[in-house]
């Protein structure tokens, strides 16, 4: 559980990082809502509207229940070191995040 929750933290920081640095401009919901006008961060807890995270919440639950969050082989090549490397360090940089 550890691991999976570590992996889950990893991607909300680089879910928070990245929309600071960059933008990107399309319509969110045609017409209504552009992502310009959403802002970063917390913010952007009360522009989101609910219908969206009606599709959040589904998302998070079909990665949930299918396991999509599992043993990734790719990168590990990149990585180096033996298994019990690899586990450590994911487990730390999980508690890191």
């Amino acid at each position: 559980a550890e691991l999976k929750h570590g992996r889950v933290a990893q991607l909300a920081v680089i879910g928070y990082i990245v929309p600071e640095i960059t933008r990107a401009n399309y319509d969110f919901i045609p017409g209504k809502l552009s992502t310009a006008d959403i802002p970063n961060g917390v913010a952007a807890l009360e522009a989101i509207p609910s219908l969206g995270w009606a599709q959040i919440v589904f998302f998070i639950g079909a990665v949930d229940y299918y396991g999509v969050l599992g043993d990734f082989e790719f990168g590990k090549k990149y990585v180096g070191g033996t298994e019990e490397d690899l586990k450590t360090k994911e487990l730390q940089h999980g508690r890191l995040a």
